[in-house]
């Protein structure tokens, strides 16, 4: 247990509680939009309003507001991505990430810049300032992608010379510009490592599988991944802790968590990109189902200073991930948390869509699913085969009604 006062940038309840099990006295720098869920949890004196957490202006200005600085914090954190270089801007020698190291982790052509030049296979990519001059790229397939970004969020892909001119278009015709990053297209199955580092030790790795590249997910397929167990691959396990043991030593992320994804393509692994925080949809939830590891946990342990309280345990059965959608449409109504609960093998839901809601075509908006959850099975086939049946089922029992106002 710790005394220590912490102050997290940008709202997460899971870092809250977890700073707060470990004995921390928590402080939050929110947005409006956050102060609700706040209600209950944290009072008044310890939230510092803004209109973006990943403004340093503006957080120092809430600071200040009410006489207070990152002097008066024992440590200053970020749990989610986008504050990470605000935290550690604002922390100063108080944040166990610098300034530095949270712009790595942050920026595509930083990272990929560090990982090509420690040895690591990596797509070859080019910073583009205007959208003309992907024309010169030299490859007949790539995708572009913002700098900062995470997930498919503003990322296109081009597969001959006719899609890359229609990207091209479409980025002059939008009102916000570059730079972007340009990279090649690389093959292969993805994958997602999560884990923690200790002073540059790998000190818990987990392997996930998508079942469908991410960027393929657009036209069609499920956003899904299965966990890849040691016990059952382990040359592709072993592949897996090298490639990350490398690429982590390369950004200089020694203590934390982290989440990173690379291709298979059989005979090496090549790096895509990396972020220091917890994966996205329940990578939590599966790895702690499949492992009995906490990721939040050690995530706090790290930012505090203490030490990790690792015992990871390998379940009987495959867990993996799965995104539930409905078709577009204004939602009536959907399967209930309870209904999905009740399917076989799962082991989690968490559900995101409301009636009312207006919900938009999935390969549109990958990042929106209606529902997010956790199914088990015997091996990779059961869960696989399980999480199929789950999303046709459950696409299926939604009922919309479309924008025209007909039923869907």
């Amino acid at each position: 247990m710790t005394k220590q006062r912490a102050l997290l940038i940008g709202w997460r309840l899971e870092a809250v509680t977890a700073l707060r099990r470990l004995g921390a006295d928590v402080s939050c720098v929110l947005t409006p939009g956050d102060d609700e869920r706040r209600a209950g949890i944290l009072d008044d004196g310890h939230t510092f309003p803004v209109p973006d957490a990943t403004n340093t202006e503006w957080t120092l200005a809430a600071l200040k507001r009410r006489d207070v600085s990152a002097a008066d914090f024992d440590v200053v954190c970020a749990h989610s991505e986008d504050p990470l270089v605000n935290a550690a801007v604002v922390g100063g020698a108080r944040s166990r990430m610098t300034v530095d190291g949270a712009l790595v982790l942050r920026d595509k052509d930083l990272q990929k810049s560090l990982v090509r030049a420690a040895g690591v296979p990596v797509a070859d990519s080019r910073v583009i300032v205007h959208a003309a001059e992907l024309a010169d790229f030299p490859y007949a397939r790539g995708v572009l992608k913002p700098l900062d970004g995470s997930g498919t969020v503003g990322v296109r892909d081009w597969h001959d010379d006719r899609e890359r001119a229609r990207v091209v278009a479409e980025l002059e015709a939008e009102p916000a510009g570059g730079p972007w990053l340009a990279e090649e297209w690389v093959d292969g199955c993805e994958l997602h490592l999560d884990g923690v580092v200790r002073g540059g030790e790998i000190r818990f790795l987990s392997v996930g599988r998508y079942l469908q590249n991410v960027l393929g997910i657009r036209g069609g397929g499920l956003v899904a991944s299965v966990i890849v167990r040691a016990d059952r691959h382990p040359d592709l396990f072993d592949r897996a802790r090298e490639l990350t043991a490398h690429a982590l030593k390369a950004l200089e992320h020694h203590d934390g968590v982290f989440h990173l994804e690379a291709f298979d393509q059989g005979d090496r692994l090549v790096f895509s990109e990396c972020a220091g925080r917890i994966g996205g949809s329940v990578v939590d939830r599966t790895v702690e189902h499949q492992y009995g590891v906490d990721l939040h946990d050690e995530w706090a342990r790290a930012v505090l200073g203490l030490e990790s309280a690792l015992t990871p345990s390998t379940a009987r059965d495959t867990f993996g991930m799965l995104s539930l959608y409905t078709p577009a449409g204004r939602l009536r109504s959907c399967p209930t948390e309870s209904e999905v609960a009740a399917k076989e093998g799962v082991r989690h839901v968490s559900l995101r869509a409301r009636p009312g809601d207006l919900r938009p075509e999935p390969g549109a908006a990958s990042n929106r699913p209606a529902a997010l959850v956790v199914v088990a099975g015997e091996d990779e086939r059961q869960t696989t085969d399980r999480m199929h049946t789950l999303a046709r089922w459950f696409s299926a029992a939604a009922v919309l009604s479309r924008t025209d106002g007909g039923d869907a």
